[in-house]
């Protein structure tokens, strides 16, 4: 397994770009037992916690009925993994954090808690990557690949725990050193059915219609989609979505 593992850094820090990094260390911790995967990255130029939500590099490894969720409403800045790597440091398990954190769940908490229950995801670690890189904060949440519960979690992470830091902080300091020439905030799925049907020329109200959903659901996820590929408008997203192979079948 060292052989394997040490092949993996090796794989990670010689990636060109960050979905290159990100494919690749999401291959290497599925193989260390966790698949559902959340990372955060902000520069310390200012804002919320010392980062820019705005300016907040995304990365979310998970089915895209979660994803069109945690994403396209931004429930991981509610998140108790952003929450928490914010203000601590190290690896913990969710139960400690909680405990750490000692304040009620707010509803956007509660609103991933009922996501993941649905999803049957029930624990998991949180680890704070912020002095990996100076002037950059960082942190990754992680679920179980077999939805074990905390006891069972917690002996995975006694047996691995070590190279799973070992991989996030490499993936951690190579993001850091490629230019984020990607979008900041992945497209959903419904996202880019929405630019799809606008490059075949469809209206709001035919694309509302098509995939049944109100105009203003339309509208919300065109803004979005918009803000994601750092659009002027919906013709400028439309070409920035094409120009980037998001809309190929």
């Amino acid at each position: 397994m060292c052989d394997s593992f040490c092949a993996g850094i090796a794989q990670v820090l010689k990636a060109e770009s960050i979905a290159e990094v990100w494919r690749i260390f999401c291959g290497e911790m599925e193989e260390l037992g966790f698949d559902l995967l959340l990372y955060g990255a902000t520069s310390l130029s200012g804002g919320r916690d010392g980062g820019r939500l705005d300016e907040t590099l995304v990365l979310l490894n998970a089915p895209d009925a979660y994803a069109d969720i945690v994403l396209g409403e931004e429930l991981y800045v509610h998140s108790l993994t952003f929450e928490w790597a914010a203000r601590h440091d190290g690896f913990v398990n969710w139960d400690q954090a909680l405990r750490q954190m000692a304040v009620h769940p707010s509803p956007k908490q509660g609103q991933i808690r009922a996501l993941n229950a649905a999803f049957d995801v029930t624990a998991g670690y949180i680890g704070s990557l912020n002095k990996i890189v100076p002037g950059m904060r960082g942190v990754i949440g992680m679920s179980t690949a077999k939805r074990l519960d905390t006891k069972s979690t917690d002996r995975l992470w006694r047996d691995v725990g070590d190279l799973v830091e070992i991989l996030c902080n490499a993936m951690h300091l190579r993001i850091a050193t490629l230019p984020q020439t990607e979008i900041l905030k992945p497209l959903t799925t419904r996202q880019l059915e929405v630019l799809h049907w606008c490059a075949e020329g469809k209206t709001i109200q035919e694309i509302a219609i098509i995939m049944q959903i109100s105009v203003g659901t339309v509208e919300k996820h065109m803004r979005m989609a918009r803000t994601s590929l750092e659009a002027e408008n919906t013709a400028h997203a439309v070409r920035k979505a094409t120009s980037l192979n998001l809309l190929t079948a």
